[in-house]
């Protein structure tokens, strides 16, 4: 079986044993279709965003009479499965459209499963299939346990000897029993089956809207597929780096959404639809690389929201990373002189709340309420990324202050905390992951976070003292497949495969790829030539996820620790954005 992508002229393959576990994706203005062989998660299928940001299951699978499988093809503009007898390809004509075409005229099955992406209802689900005009219209109506409003699924095509079935069919989802995901066995409807070559799914809150919509996009199928296909078309690509460059590029673009009236980029596809801000924060840099606009307009979004919030996140670090963000935005003349004012007053309002909510011995502290990344774990006190966000915030303001009152305040704080976190975490070859405040206590475990430190705020050490500090936690953490262990592989908490839904894995074994390629970049800065081999398998690793792993294209968001073997979310923003910045470091 072949793995295709097709970009601009170039085609790129690889030949598989079989297909399992792997797929393809799309997104489009907050919707998205996921697919493989076969249906494998209920998290399959196509999906469209409500204004809300939920996401709304409409298709569990389309099923054509094909023969065997043969290849899965990224095309940019659209996916294919493609097999013996026919091939098959999907096109998102917008959030609410579904586009769907055969190689040739076939019989074709669709089954349904209408629900919010995390609501998994038994009973209450009652469909209404109809002809209408020349269309097949669905209504769908849920009573029981997730009440909602009605739903209409127009379909429109070329059809032929359609058959109303009403049938109800048990569906089992191997990738959701391996990973512990209930419920892993589901019913499915299958309102119809049919003869066609071409079928347009239009879905909408009211049935003259989605019949509307159907009839608009069958009549305009070829001009719309000619749009989506027009700017792919002109792309230029020399290798598989290049590829696996556009293709985080554009994994990301698939998860824009609206966020009420401005732009959000989801944390993931297909569960981690949500618009965390810590996420959104990190994402940022790798974003404004090809998508400037897009994410300044996320940025400002973002400021609105830290004023409506007094100046704070509910997570321990987010308020930091949205001003290492505003840093090298700042550094890079991203800002006009109208924009300084506003950026200052919010980052002196939230330096005041930190100071007087988060600090505790003189050191930035995360209370027990809060959460760091590693939000699986209990890190409580100071965590040294914390820290060093901390010490980035202090540096900024310095470098904004409208007098010197305000600079040498901030300076001071500044050093200050740099003199206190490097006497204290650092002993010459290992800096500590936190400290226990209450204890008055170094958690002397070794995890990754140190690489996050050193990207965040570089002058915490000199650069012969991080190259020692890394070398160290590498002997620790790395795996010559190309990842970081989350903890010491010899700590008893080590857990060295994925464990799925159950987070015993998650911070304390799995390989996450947005630290990895942090890491490649803390490393490239401090010693490039020492560490050259590291930060070559990193980003190996990490481009072979993206082309040929999960839904390819796509960055993952993890990896099981000891093997290569990524899994978790198939689309992860901080995944692809930091990939992003690792290749402009290694100037690809």
């Amino acid at each position: 079986m072949e793995l295709i992508h097709n970009l601009g002229k170039k085609s790129i393959k690889k030949t598989v044993d079989n297909m399992s576990g792997v797929s393809l994706m799309l997104g489009n203005n907050g919707g998205y279709l996921w697919i493989g062989e076969k249906p494998a998660s209920r998290y399959q299928g196509w999906f469209f965003g409500l204004e809300n940001g939920n996401i709304v299951k409409i298709i569990d699978n389309i099923q054509a009479d094909g023969g065997k499988a043969v290849a899965l093809e990224n095309n940019f503009w659209n996916v294919k499965r493609v097999w013996q007898n026919l091939a098959e390809s999907f096109f998102l004509f917008g959030n609410d459209c579904l586009g769907y075409e055969l190689s040739g005229v076939a019989p074709v099955q669709v089954f349904l499963d209408i629900k919010e992406s995390y609501q998994n209802p038994e009973f209450g689900r009652h469909y209404q299939v109809e002809r209408v005009d020349d269309l097949i219209l669905i209504s769908y109506k849920q009573d029981a346990e997730f009440p909602s409003p009605e739903i209409f699924l127009a379909v429109a095509g070329d059809f032929k000897n359609v058959e109303i079935k009403n049938d109800w069919v048990c569906r089992g989802y191997e990738f959701d029993r391996r990973r512990g995901s209930l419920p892993w066995d589901r019913w499915v409807f299958s309102p119809a089956s049919m003869k066609a070559s071409r079928l347009v799914f239009a879905v909408a809150d009211t049935k003259e809207k989605a019949v509307r919509q159907a009839q608009t996009y069958w009549h305009n199928f070829e001009s719309t597929k000619q749009k989506l296909r027009q700017d792919y078309g002109k792309q230029r690509i020399a290798n598989d780096r290049d590829l696996a460059k556009y293709c985080a590029q554009n994994s990301l673009k698939a998860l824009f959404a609206k966020k009420e009236n401005s732009l959000g980029l989801r944390a993931g596809l297909p569960w981690f639809f949500q618009f965390w801000q810590r996420d959104e924060a990190v994402s940022l840099l790798g974003l404004s690389r090809f998508d400037k606009k897009s994410a300044m307009e996320i940025f400002w979004r973002q400021m609105v929201e830290l004023k409506a919030n007094d100046f704070h996140f509910k997570t321990a670090d987010g308020v930091g990373w949205l001003f290492l963000r505003a840093a090298g935005f700042y550094q890079s003349g991203k800002f006009n002189v109208g924009e300084i004012p506003a950026i200052r007053e919010a980052l002196q309002n939230s330096i005041d709340f930190l100071l007087k909510n988060n600090t505790c011995h003189n050191l930035a502290h995360t209370g027990s309420g809060e959460k760091t990344w590693m939000d699986s774990l209990d890190r409580t006190g100071a965590a040294i990324e914390i820290q060093a966000l901390r010490l980035n915030m202090y540096s900024l303001a310095a470098d904004l202050a409208a007098n010197k009152k305000q600079k040498e305040y901030y300076l001071q704080l500044e050093k200050n905390l740099k003199q206190n976190v490097k006497r204290l975490f650092f002993d010459g070859k290992n800096l500590c992951d936190r400290f226990d405040c209450e204890k008055s206590k170094l958690d002397l475990a070794v995890r990754p976070n140190i690489f996050l430190a050193a990207y965040v705020y570089p002058d915490l050490l000199l650069k012969k003292e991080w190259a020692n500090a890394f070398e160290f936690a590498l002997g620790k953490l790395w795996f010559d497949w190309g990842g970081l262990a989350m903890i010491d592989k010899t700590d008893g908490r080590f857990c060295a495969r994925d464990t799925g839904e159950n987070p015993t894995a998650y911070h304390n074994g799995d390989s996450w790829f947005w630290v990895n390629n942090i890491a490649a970049i803390a490393m490239a800065r401090a010693d490039k030539n020492r560490f050259k081999n590291y930060i070559a398998k990193i980003f190996e690793a990490s481009k072979k996820d993206i082309l040929w792993h999960g839904a390819i294209g796509c960055a993952s968001e993890i990896s099981s620790a000891q093997t290569y073997d990524p899994v978790g979310c198939f689309n992860q923003a901080w995944s692809a954005s930091t990939f992003l910045e690792l290749c402009a470091e290694l100037k690809i």
